[in-house]
């Protein structure tokens, strides 16, 4: 994603400073080593042009490699470019002020907004996926807490405890092939077949390791590699099928007449000294293990795999209309929430539902998940942790120094062999079939045979050295508190009137609306964690969550807020501004005159409509009188 700056820093410091000043280190001595072969070359340019080609062909191998890791250990040191928007996002982030960044990390999150949803109403995690692989099965159960590891820390655990199960499994092939062919079990052949063996079960370990040295795929990230019973057919048919082959393949070349030809020029031949190696290798193996199993050990011990929510559930009954509600949670609760003023994420965009019936009835929905903008959790593993991290990382910088060195003893080699052959008059590649010139050339041969294995072994062991070291240099950790709302109700609306007395000269008429609101709330602090990188993608990696803890204090403050909001309302409409208030002040003040009625009473007037309404009645009597008389 790209790089947004902002004034407020978000605390994260680049992890790989120290790392870049060993790594460049070691290249600026490989880079050396380059430039004194080449300057060699140039001085002997003029005696010989193939000795001075091949120290010029090492001599580039050397400044190559060494330029490369000269370049590589500075740029990490470089300043580490954290914008407003890292690291990434759990699952794709909806929110209106992160659009462009949201497509750009689509493809590195880790988790989709269901999953997240499922997680939470669930108390699950599913980042702990299930190990796949009867190998990988059986790991596990021997470290049930590597379950709970980030996904690169369980792929190299399973990677290297492979490699040593193949190990393993070609020693005991090795050790039953010696055994049938040192013993004479296998016939005349047995001598023959041995070393061929010998041979290749150390290039198929040298293959193994290297395979294990291989750098961590950034795949390796979001899936957990396989490893079952298939690995383990693939070495048994490679240890136990390859002495057949070689047997029969020996017979059918080699008569009985010229086994005793075959065993000279065996005999003639440079000296492998394959046991050396493979002891070279275990004992390599052995010692980058050691170390670690000594990281992962203390990394373990920091495993807390907890799955726990804060929860809420109740009703309210408020005077209040819905989209309120989801108004000032949106704006207000969950904006005040913001770290160091950076937008939230937003997994479940709010998008409230009112659904409005008859008679001013109706019911309403809505529901959202946002997570607050995470903050750097440091890794306190303890000082010894720090030290062997450290210890990884130099011996593998000094084992990288040493393959230089064997490359330079390589380059002298090639020159010994290249003034030897000249020497020859004439030479082909006919008279390395004959015993004798080929017993005259084993010293040579066998010389740049053993400098280029020694480079070879030491170049994958130092990379496994290094990658370990910057395994756990990657892993950054990060605090956040991810929260999930959703709310359902119904609602009903009535009208209310102030005002409306006959000597009122103001009235204000509202319509009141009674919602009946059951919310149900999860919060959760989360632990996650995510492998950075040098270069322009340093944090663009997925980022998983490994713990999820309860927070009832942000619970009951997110209650706070929401409830105090609603006990807070205005039902009825007044009036605010002071000019108004003074009109309507004029108004009931000249209401007050126009009907305004004297105090005092007049006892004569009363008296006289009294005699009016007496006469009154005697007249209506009289007259109800005559028509009686007359009949």
């Amino acid at each position: 994603m790209s790089f947004d700056y902002g004034s407020i820093n978000l605390g994260l410091k680049n992890p790989f400073k120290f790392q870049g000043w060993v790594t460049a280190a070691h290249g600026t001595i490989e880079t050396c080593l380059g430039i004194f072969l080449l300057f060699s070359a140039a001085q002997t340019v003029k005696l010989d042009l193939g000795i001075s080609w091949i120290l010029v062909g090492f001599g580039i191998l050397l400044l190559s490699r060494g330029l490369y890791f000269l370049g590589s250990g500075i740029y990490a040191t470089m300043r580490y470019f954290v914008g407003r928007n890292h690291p990434t996002s759990l699952a794709k982030n909806h929110s209106p002020s992160q659009g462009l960044t949201s497509d750009e990390e689509k493809k590195y999150v880790g988790y989709k907004s269901q999953e997240l949803e499922e997680m939470l109403l669930g108390r699950k995690n599913s980042t702990f996926v299930e190990p796949n692989g009867f190998l990988a099965r059986l790991l596990h159960t021997l470290l049930p807490k590597l379950l709970f590891m980030p996904y690169p820390i369980r792929n190299m655990a399973q990677t290297i405890f492979g490699a040593w199960v193949k190990t393993c499994i070609s020693m005991v092939a090795y050790a039953l092939t010696a055994f049938v062919c040192l013993t004479g079990l296998a016939g005349q052949s047995g001598e023959l077949i041995f070393p061929f063996y010998s041979l290749l079960i150390t290039l198929y370990l040298i293959f193994i390791w290297k395979k294990a040295a291989n750098p961590i795929n950034r795949i390796a990230e979001q899936h957990i590699s396989t490893l079952g019973v298939k690995d383990i057919i693939h070495v048994i048919a490679v240890s136990l099928v390859s002495p057949a082959l070689i047997g029969v393949g020996i017979n059918y070349f080699a008569s009985s007449s010229n086994i005793t030809t075959a065993k000279n020029w065996l005999l003639a031949a440079p000296e492998a000294f394959t046991s050396s190696y493979i002891f070279v290798i275990c004992i390599f193996a052995a010692a980058v293990t050691a170390v670690t199993t000594f990281l992962l050990r203390a990394r373990l011990l920091k495993v807390d795999p907890i799955a726990e929510v804060s929860e809420l559930r109740e009703n309210w009954q408020e005077s209040v209309h819905p989209d309120e509600i989801f108004i000032n949670l949106d704006n207000l609760v969950m904006a005040n929430r913001r770290y160091k003023e950076v937008p939230n994420r937003i997994y479940q965009a709010l998008d409230p539902k009112l659904t409005e019936q008859v008679k001013g009835k109706g019911t309403f929905s809505g529901k959202m998940m946002q997570e607050v903008q995470p903050k750097v959790r440091p890794l306190q593993l303890g000082a010894t942790f720090e030290k062997f991290r450290v210890a990884s990382l130099i011996i593998g910088a000094c084992l990288f120094t040493l393959v230089s060195i064997a490359i330079l003893f390589l380059t002298y080699a090639s020159i010994d062999l290249y003034s030897y052959a000249t020497n020859l008059a004439p030479f082909n590649l006919a008279q390395l079939t004959e015993p004798a010139k080929l017993s005259a050339l084993s010293p040579y041969i066998s010389s740049i045979w053993h400098w280029g294995l020694i480079a070879f072994i030491v170049t994958i062991f130092a990379r496994m050295f290094k990658n370990s070291a910057h395994l756990f240099y990657a892993e950054i950790q990060f605090e956040s508190t991810l929260i999930y709302f959703k709310c359902e109700g119904t609602f009903t609306e009535s009208q209310i009137s102030t005002g409306t007395g006959i000597h009122d000269s103001t009235r204000s008429e509202n319509t009141l609306v009674r919602s009946s609101i059951t919310p149900w709330i999860i919060v959760t602090k989360i632990i996650s964690t995510t492998y950075a990188a040098t270069g322009m993608k340093n944090l663009e990696h997925p980022r998983h969550i490994l713990e999820i803890h309860k927070d009832d204090a942000e619970l009951m403050a997110i209650k706070n807020d929401l409830i105090s909001f609603l006990r807070d309302r205005e039902s009825i409409a007044a009036i605010t501004s002071e000019r108004d208030l003074g009109n309507a002040s004029q108004i009931h003040a000249l209401n007050e005159q126009t009907r305004a009625i004297p105090t005092q009473p007049n006892s004569k007037v009363d008296e006289a409509a009294g005699y009016l309404q007496q006469q009154n009645k005697l007249k209506e009597f009289e007259h109800q009188q005559e028509p009686e008389s007359q009949s």
